[in-house]
This record gives structure tokens, sequence and C-alpha cells, in this order.
């Protein structure tokens, strides 16, 4: 009886696996933001329609979403493949050297953000300024490339650099934690209205807020290449890919 049952459990498993595919997909969200369970549910629904089969744990494959699952897994986690996104800055955890993990941005990079805003206004190109805290001016200046930015730092609220900021007529509004503190916000797209200033960003959350102009991530192309890099056995280059916008 007890062979009779084992037999029955191996068959199941063998018929459950041909029917999946071979890969086993741990699929770790850790952020409970309404944008995150949004991916995840569509990462799902994208890795049942290629009959992956996902599981909880022993799995040869981990899609990571949020900067503390990707940290989680690097203590540990040094077999396998790790495909990541919801990870502001990569490059600052070393995640374009790590061999085994592959990852597409949550926000377009600042300069194709900017290099898109003057297509399609058709206007010409200009130097575009970007306030960021102290703490984050190192991190900020990896991500700005001088030819399109110039980088003006603050200590505790961005109205300590308002007077340079009326030097531009564009400003980028770059994800600096202290930036985007509800009132330093506020405080700096205010006077940017009264003085005619541009904002630019690849945050989308920011188009509530009357930013001028907001790439919108694609969540539909994002859970599509998430579920690409997690099941193709080639994978690209490039070890970061460029975040999906909507068109």
């Amino acid at each position: 009886m007890v062979r009779a049952a084992l037999l029955l459990l191996t068959l199941l498993t063998a018929t459950l696996i041909n029917a999946y595919g071979q890969e086993r997909v741990c699929l770790i969200n850790s952020y409970p933001i309404p944008p995150a369970k949004k991916l995840e549910e569509l990462v799902k629904k994208k890795l049942n329609e290629r009959r992956v089969l996902i599981v909880k744990g022993n799995c040869s494959v981990r899609i990571l979403i949020g900067t503390p699952a990707v940290v989680e897994s690097l203590k540990g986690h040094r077999d396998g493949l790790n495909v990541y996104t919801f990870v502001l800055f990569p490059e600052v955890l070393g995640l374009n050297r790590k061999k085994n993990y592959y990852g597409v941005r949550i926000f377009p990079l600042p300069k194709r953000t900017v290099l898109s805003y003057f297509r399609k206004s058709k206007r010409r190109l200009r130097p575009v300024v970007v306030p960021v805290s102290k703490e984050m001016e190192r991190i900020a200046k990896l991500y700005l490339p001088r030819r399109y930015f110039k980088v003006v730092t603050f200590r505790e609220d961005p109205s300590e650099v308002f007077r340079d900021l009326l030097k531009y007529r564009y400003v980028y509004i770059f994800p600096d934690p202290k930036l985007l503190r509800v009132v330093n916000l506020l405080t700096l797209l205010n006077f940017g209205k009264k003085n005619r200033l541009v904002f630019l960003t690849g945050l989308p959350d920011l188009s509530r807020y009357g930013v001028d102009f907001v790439e919108k991530v694609d969540y539909d192309r994002l859970a599509e290449e998430l579920v690409e890099l997690a099941t193709k056995k080639r994978k690209p280059k490039a070890k970061v890919l460029p975040c999906p916008v909507e068109r």
C-alpha cells in the first residue's frame, strides 16, 4: 500500500513537472505598495501562461520585486538565477557586476527622460538643473551625466537652492528621499510654478502633483521582460535592462 502511494506520488510529480516545464520559479515581492502588487499579479499570469511552476522554495530561478528582496537574496543565494526590479539604484548594490543577477529598471534613466521630453516637445535641448540632498549627491552624480545636468545640493530642504534654480528653465526631479518628502516636494513645485519652471521626471507617482512631464512605467511590458529573463536560456549582454515606458 505504501509502495503504491509512493509510486502514485512520483507519477503525479512527474506529470506536474512535464505539464509546467523544467523551471521552478520563486516569486518574491518585498513591497506591499499597489504598483508592486500589480506587477506581481502580472508576472504570475505570464508565468502561468508559459506553464512555469511557481513554488515557495527549492527553485532554480528567483524573481525579486523590491530592494529588500534583493538584499536578502545577496546574503545567501549564490546559486541559481536572480531576476529583479523595483530597485532604484542597482549599480550602488553592485548588481551590474553580479554573475547571476539580471534586472529591469523601475524608472527611466534621467538622460532618457530628458531627451524624450525635448524630442516630443520639439524644443531645443537645454541644460537641466537637479536639486538633490547632500546625502544623495554621490549617487545622483552616477546617474546624471554632466553634459545634460547641473546638480545643486541642499542640506535640509530645496529652498536653499531656489536662487540657483532660477538660472535654468528645466528642473529634473531625482528619486531623492529627502526631496520627495511631501512638504519639500510641494514647496519646490509651488516655487517652480510661480517662476515658470518646467519639471521633468521618470517617477510615475509624481504626475498627481502636476509635474509637467512624466514617463510612466509600462507594467505589462515590465512583467513580460522579467518572465523573459527568467525563462530564456540565453541572457542579454546588459545586466540591467532599461525601464519599459508607456508609449
